[in-house]
């Protein structure tokens, strides 16, 4: 019987101590469940994908391959043809055949998007000429290395003509002396010989075309070209 009150007792003493457990624990399981509530507010939402490269479709770059201009056009020119496409100058590279006679073979466009494109396409289309603008390539646009209009070529060179005579034909310009260059292109069935000088800036290159253009160097007359 001792043994069965003992028990009793000890169960009693339990029950009586429950509560309290339960009261005293209580602050920590609400301090608890506060943290993991916490936690799970505040954890940082997941990094999102990187983009692709080149942006996401529509909104990267868009290259163009414009011709059916004339041989001394300018970048001016093509811009007007092309007004409201959201380019500058940098957007445009005249590209020269290699060993050709200078005359652009076509200018390839970098467009901010294929919206501008478009618009380029809608321009050609109103204007009505001879314009042409397809698809290009990135790869067709990177190797191209412009000539920023500040080289003027500069057609008819006599074949005893050295450096010294280009020297006195540009009397009064600002360009780099040891930049002269003396090329052979080809013209019309024959070749002809061509002097490429670079000037200080575009503008002192676009006096030299206004005021040297068709002079006489050593009899013969020289017709200037101002590369893009």
């Amino acid at each position: 019987m001792s043994i069965i009150r003992s028990a009793i007792r000890s169960s009693l003493c339990l029950r009586k101590l429950d509560p309290e457990i339960s009261r005293s624990s209580l602050p920590f399981l609400q301090e608890w469940r506060k943290c993991l509530s916490t936690a799970t507010e505040q954890r940082p939402p997941a990094s999102p994908l990187p983009p692709p490269p080149g942006g996401s479709p529509g909104e990267g770059r868009f290259y163009g391959k414009f011709s059916g201009f004339s041989k001394h056009a300018l970048k001016t020119d093509i811009m007007n043809v092309l007004e409201g496409c959201s380019l500058t100058s940098d957007d445009l590279k005249f590209n020269y055949p290699r060993g050709g006679n200078l005359t652009p073979a076509a200018v390839f466009v970098q467009f901010p998007s294929l919206s501008a494109y478009d618009k380029a396409l809608r321009n050609i289309a109103k204007k009505g000429k001879l314009y042409r603008l397809e698809k290009a390539a990135r790869a067709q646009w990177d190797p191209i290395v412009p000539y920023e209009g500040k080289v003027v070529a500069l057609h008819g060179i006599p074949v005893n003509a050295i450096t010294d005579d280009i020297d006195r034909f540009l009397s009064g310009c600002l360009y780099y002396p040891g930049s002269i260059q003396f090329l052979t292109v080809q013209g019309l069935g024959t070749s002809k010989r061509v002097a490429l000088v670079r000037f200080t800036s575009q503008t002192q290159a676009m006096n030299a075309y206004i005021t040297k253009n068709r002079n006489f160097l050593l009899n013969q007359r020289i017709t200037l070209q101002v590369l893009q």
